[in-house]
């Protein structure tokens, strides 16, 4: 999402005036139904390439614990179900933070150690930051969590300067070519610039996962994706959770559902290698229901720990970054949207989501499977479920 996108939250504003129920108390059973048909009515209008919706509201103070889904899951044409596995894009981030604050808390790392203690120098020499290798060698895994390292970022937020496409457009262009995360840091190192010096600005990067995962590495001695599933998919039970490109699917799991890059589907093309510690997931709404109901209750870290270390307005006006975390204030998106509460989890560029709203206890999770809804999510998400919730009548 880009800072100052008024067009976007424009539209935000137009659809929930457009939706005509943001005054109506509502039931349950109500809101249920105007989430479904919400949801129902994205896919049927095929707004933005959407072929396939998921949506899970567990909001127990309101009586609501539903999921609902919409749309083909797969080129053959198998229904979408609600337990369907996706790809959850940078939804993946904060699994890659909590194994990073696990660690931490364990005292295997402190968040101020910089990178090179755990990540051999050959990896890193050259990567570009302003100031150089000297500078290089003072980024911290702090900033590489809050993304302030001042490393560019090869997927999709930084322009090469040789003219070169970033790896998303690559991920389309060249769909039979493999990545690996070496492949990825010498394509930064060739063809981008330093996005400033360590500290002084954000910019969102997946080079910073990428990097936090060869530090999980250096730390434990184990690849990156066994350390998060040994200490955050096993521990929580998330039985339909797994890195696609690196583990076998989990036993009695669908087949995940098609990826969708504006009208091109990659599902199963070696281009996804790409991701990784940045975003490898495939998952579900109920899987992540799970990890975020037990981050809140301190499993195996407190969601508080990844509320730290803020920058506002980072992602957009009104959407703030912290340790792995986005934090959305509906009235920073835009000012009449001031009445509605903060939502805090993680979004992922194919329209992935999971967020907690404090004020109603509500976990909500889904994805629309599609990156032309990288933005439009958050408007879904501002214009339809957080409107529904707060006109619930509780039971």
């Amino acid at each position: 999402m880009n800072a100052g996108n008024v067009k976007g939250v424009a539209r935000v504003l137009v659809a929930l005036m457009a939706s005509g129920t943001a005054g109506c108390a509502s039931s349950p059973n109500q809101t249920e139904d105007r989430l479904q048909r919400a949801l129902t009515t994205a896919v049927e209008k095929q707004d933005n390439g959407t072929r396939n919706a998921v949506l899970r509201v567990d909001a127990p103070a309101l009586g609501i614990d539903g999921a609902w889904a919409a749309g083909v899951a797969d080129h053959a044409g198998a229904p979408f179900l609600v337990d369907t596995p996706f790809l959850s894009a940078s939804v993946g981030k904060l699994f890659t933070a909590a194994a990073v604050l696990v660690l931490a808390d364990e005292g295997a790392l402190k968040l101020e150690d910089p990178v090179t203690r755990f990540v051999p120098w050959a990896l890193l020499a050259g990567l570009p930051v302003t100031g150089g290798d000297d500078a290089l060698r003072a980024v911290t895994i702090r900033q590489l969590l809050t993304h302030r390292s001042g490393l560019p970022d090869y997927f999709s937020n930084s322009k090469s300067q040789d003219g070169a496409p970033k790896v998303l457009d690559l991920l389309v262009a060249e769909p039979q070519r493999a990545w690996t995360t070496k492949d990825l840091l010498d394509y930064t190192r060739e063809h981008f610039a330093a996005a400033g010096a360590p500290g002084e600005h954000f910019l969102y990067a997946d080079t910073n996962y990428d990097l936090l995962g060869l530090v999980l590495e250096g730390v434990t001695g184990q690849p990156f994706h066994t350390v998060v599933e040994s200490r955050i998919i096993a521990p929580l039970g998330l039985t339909h959770t797994w890195y696609y490109n690196l583990t076998e699917i989990p036993a009695d799991t669908p087949a995940h559902a098609d990826v969708w890059i504006g009208n091109v589907n990659v599902a199963h093309k070696p281009c996804l290698t790409a991701d990784g510690a940045g975003g490898g997931l495939a998952t579900t709404t109920g899987d992540l229901r799970l990890f975020f109901r037990a981050l809140l209750a301190g499993r195996p870290v407190l969601l508080s720990a990844f509320a730290e270390d803020w920058t506002r307005d980072a992602m957009h006006g009104g959407i703030d970054y912290g340790r792995g975390l986005w934090r959305i204030r509906p009235g920073g998106v835009f000012f009449l949207l001031g009445n509605l509460p903060e939502l805090m989890g993680i979004s992922g560029a194919t329209g992935s989501f999971v967020y907690y709203i404090a004020k109603h206890d509500a976990v909500i999770a889904g994805s629309f499977n599609q990156t032309n809804w990288g933005e439009q999510h958050i408007q879904f998400l501002l214009s339809e479920v957080v409107p529904a919730l707060e006109n619930t009548l509780q039971p």
